[in-house]
């Protein structure tokens, strides 16, 4: 997709109750950027490189920047591209700054296409995977000048657009599929939490997420894999938070399982992305070994415990010498840590020279 327009915002939370605080756009035109715009008011210069909208004030309402949005939308006629549209969508719709018809695209769907097996897909884990060298700074015209790079390096060929038929059609969809039939893998072992007020039968979303191999719980701990929040979703959402659990919405949740529905009639369920990837190569692993990790004893314990699991399944099949999940564990040959954080096991394996891996270069070099 040569022509696009990338969007990026930021927010007071979760819910479109808090509001806009930043709004950055990257037109992209024959592939390459014609115009960058950012929308946005200083209240607090000094509290502006904290991100999340801190230091603006907040400009949902404001008529003058929500007309040039507009503008440049009319301008340009350009899909909207958004990592994790559906959420940015969510809101600009809520606003007025956005069509609720306007074609909508996802770079993460787009990017799991080309590259179905990344241990993460949040923005800042692709900038290192691909090695961007641009920090995740959630300010909103860093961030959208990072994901321009992001594509350019994934380069997606697959476009999926956010909706195939118009979001007030999904009660229709709800009520039409209060009886799910047939069976999926697209959460297949997924932990799966729902939270919020929600326009959408929270049975229905619990029936969709069975048939789809997931394992619906009713509490956050960390063993859930994804949790898919409605309104004013409380405690669940800070939880996940703490805990760094991939957090959707329900736009998010119906849009994924709904790629393969005729949502006229509703009558058949999904095949995931994951699934066809799986099903495409049934008895060949994706991943290639590292031979310099054979006969290794690797510490994991850095990982998030969903992500733990699969990396240790991975290490299992080149032969290690062990595994390591303790986080005073620093009698081993490697450390493989999540990217996000800084961990007193890192400093102490740099006291004693021992060797350090990010989760994203051990993702790069299993795919190489």
């Amino acid at each position: 997709m040569q022509n696009m327009i990338l969007v990026d915002i930021e927010t007071g939370d979760f819910d479109v109750d808090s509001g806009i605080k930043e709004v950055a756009l990257l037109v992209i035109k024959d592939g390459e950027v014609v115009l960058r715009e950012h929308l946005a008011d200083v209240i607090d210069e000094a509290s502006i490189h904290l991100g999340m909208g801190r230091g603006y004030r907040t400009i949902s309402e404001d008529e003058l920047k929500k007309e040039r949005f507009k503008e440049i939308i009319r301008t340009y006629n350009f899909p909207v591209v958004a990592h994790n549209v559906s959420f940015d969508r969510k809101f600009l719709v809520h606003f007025g700054w956005l069509d609720e018809e306007y074609e909508c695209y996802d770079s993460v769907r787009a990017i799991k296409y080309v590259n179905p097996h990344l241990f993460s897909y949040s923005l800042e884990y692709l900038l290192n995977f691909y090695g961007v060298n641009k920090p995740m700074t959630h300010i909103a015209l860093d961030d959208v000048q990072a994901l321009y790079e992001v594509i350019l390096k994934a380069n997606p060929a697959t476009w999926i657009p956010l909706y195939k038929v118009s979001p007030s059609k999904f009660r229709k969809f709800a009520e039409a599929t209060a009886n799910v039939e047939g069976e999926s893998t697209a959460f297949q072992g997924k932990r799966i939490v729902f939270t919020g007020a929600s326009p959408f039968p929270r049975i229905l979303m619990k029936e969709i997420a069975t048939k789809c191999g997931a394992i619906v719980t009713g509490s956050v701990s960390s063993k859930t894999d994804l949790l898919i929040c409605g309104e004013q979703p409380g405690s669940k959402l800070d939880k996940a938070r703490e805990l760094n659990i991939e957090v959707e919405t329900d736009e998010w949740f119906i849009d994924s399982v709904s790629k393969d529905l005729n949502l006229e009639t509703a009558s058949v369920t999904r095949q995931g992305i994951a699934a066809a990837h799986e099903t495409d190569n049934p008895s060949n692993s994706p991943f290639k070994r590292i031979p310099e990790l054979k006969g290794k004893t690797i510490n994991i314990a850095l990982l998030r415990q969903h992500v733990q699991t699969k990396v240790a399944d991975i290490l299992t099949e080149m032969e290690v010498k062990g595994l390591n999940k303790g986080s005073n564990g620093y009698k081993v040959d490697v450390i493989i840590y999540d990217d996000k954080g800084d961990y007193e096991l890192l400093k102490k394996a740099e006291e004693l020279n021992i060797q350090t891996m990010p989760l994203s270069t051990f993702n790069r070099m299993i795919l190489e």
